[in-house]
């Protein structure tokens, strides 16, 4: 059997409802060369039938013990015959353009090793509020210790490397072991990228960037920053501009405790740290939504 050009890898737990409408969108591309591989992390509902009962030689499922994504994705990297492997979250759309674009940039930039292709966010409703397609520079490397700037959809990586630099499957670190294999990349190889937008990002009340705990939410940003001081060759890369990622993370972290009531008083303690970091918190508009929860919500 012939491997394919591209492997798109859709983790998945218990998404059996969306997931469908995830697998018809990646079955519409304009680009035919690509395989499609379902991972399931333990999940407890029908996902194995509903993915089963789509009948296309291009869809291969597979269930394991639940390990949450990283594992998920580390496990569909494994299986992967493409040269390149995409990793596209199970409730979201991709475009009918999303691998032809990436086969078109490739085409400008043999030598990637990644890149990063545009994307919005969009409603259940299919309707499009927000897109992210105006990113500048040769490269997206300058930017990425300036918060998480990518999206998983958006993101692909050679086989050969994904295999050597893979997911951090530490579950505490879960929601934020994307940003952390970015960085890593980042330091090492360069990342091209596409304005042009391929995919959406579904913005639904399931999505689990709306289900945080205060004490998980800490915990996993500030093991996001102690494992990223471990790797010698981000903390070499970005310099000085690591304190970007330390403010980003502790402002993120204050933001999402000011909309909780008893978390208000932490989350000034978080803002403090935050601009500790880099006073450059101030001139961006996360700090004033901080602010504006504090007050409006207090």
């Amino acid at each position: 059997m012939n491997s394919p050009f591209f492997s798109i890898v859709i983790p998945s737990y218990n998404r059996s409802e969306m997931i469908v409408k995830t697998i018809a969108s990646v079955l519409q591309q304009t680009f035919n060369d690509f395989e499609i591989i379902v991972v399931d992390d333990g999940g407890t509902d029908n996902t194995e039938e509903v993915v089963c009962n789509i009948k296309d030689k291009r869809i291969q499922y597979f269930k394991k013990q639940n390990g949450e994504r990283a594992a998920a994705r580390n496990c569909g990297a494994a299986i992967a015959r493409g040269q390149f492997v995409n990793f596209f979250d199970s409730d979201d759309i991709a475009l009918p353009n999303h691998l032809q674009e990436a086969h078109s940039l490739l085409s400008k930039h043999p030598d990637a090793v990644w890149f990063h292709l545009g994307y919005a966010f969009a409603d259940p409703n299919d309707q499009v509020f927000r897109a992210i397609n105006s990113l500048k520079g040769d490269t997206l490397n300058p930017i990425v210790c300036d918060g998480n700037p990518l999206s998983c959809n958006g993101v692909f990586i050679r086989k050969d490397i994904i295999t050597q630099h893979k997911f951090n499957e530490d579950r505490n670190l879960s929601a934020s072991e994307d940003y952390e294999l970015w960085c890593r990349l980042a330091a090492r190889f360069p990342l091209y990228y596409s304005n042009t937008i391929t995919s959406w990002v579904v913005d639904h009340d399931l999505r689990s960037v709306r289900t945080i705990n205060g004490a998980i939410l800490i915990n996993r940003l500030s093991l996001l920053v102690q494992y990223l001081k471990k790797d010698e060759q981000v903390i070499t890369y970005f310099g000085k501009d690591f304190s970007k990622i330390e403010m980003d993370s502790n402002s993120y972290i204050a933001l999402h405790l000011a909309d909780v009531p008893k978390y208000k008083l932490r989350s000034v303690v978080y803002t403090i740290k935050a601009m500790s970091n880099n006073l450059s918190l101030l001139r961006k508009k996360r700090f004033y939504a901080i602010l504006k929860n504090l007050i409006i919500k207090w």
